[in-house]
């Protein structure tokens, strides 16, 4: 597997990288339409979202030796609830308030697409949450059709468990949902 060259750092986002992360989200989303994936198309996440996971110490950016954002993602600790109605599978480890965390919002700047970021990236996020000896295990979703998430997700050891239904989606509308129990 490649890795990045490049020297990056994981740090908690602070709201004075809001305007980044907001650039980050639109060029990600941009991203998922060109490659006609329904992902992200209808606002989400919105600012207040973005905003939200910043001030509750959620968001991690991915940073450069200049201080120049690369990726974001959000790390969140406890209860997702769509994570409960799992369909088709189940969860490895059984979810309580203080045993996962999710990874969710996860966004590639666009400047830094094709520089082999994400490995460092996950293996960053990781380390950040094998930190905390409470939590057993680690959630991400993504949308179906997007293949190279999925592939993301997989090459960084998560396991395909089942469909989860898509916050602030369609009733039917489900996202492909993976997880990996840590190793202590």
């Amino acid at each position: 597997m490649t890795t990045s060259t490049l020297n990056v750092t994981l740090h908690f986002a602070e709201m004075n990288d809001l305007p980044a992360i907001k650039d980050i989200i639109t060029d990600a989303r941009d991203f998922l339409a060109e490659q006609g994936i329904n992902q992200w198309q209808d606002g989400y996440p919105e600012d207040s979202v973005i905003a939200g996971d910043i001030d509750r110490g959620e968001t991690v950016a991915l940073k450069d030796d200049e201080g120049t954002i690369l990726a974001i993602a959000s790390l969140v600790k406890g209860i997702d609830h769509p994570y409960e109605a799992i369909t088709d599978g189940t969860w490895r480890v059984t979810g309580t308030e203080t045993n996962y965390v999710s990874i969710h919002r996860v966004a590639m700047a666009k400047a830094s697409r094709g520089h082999h970021l994400t490995h460092d990236f996950f293996d960053l996020m990781l380390e950040q949450i094998r930190l905390d000896p409470e939590v057993e295990s680690v959630r991400i979703d993504t949308h179906p059709q997007n293949f190279g998430m999925q592939h993301v997700i997989e090459t960084n050891g998560f396991s395909y468990i089942g469909l989860v239904p898509v916050t602030g989606g369609q009733p039917d509308e489900r996202n492909v949902a993976y997880d990996m129990v840590l190793d202590r």
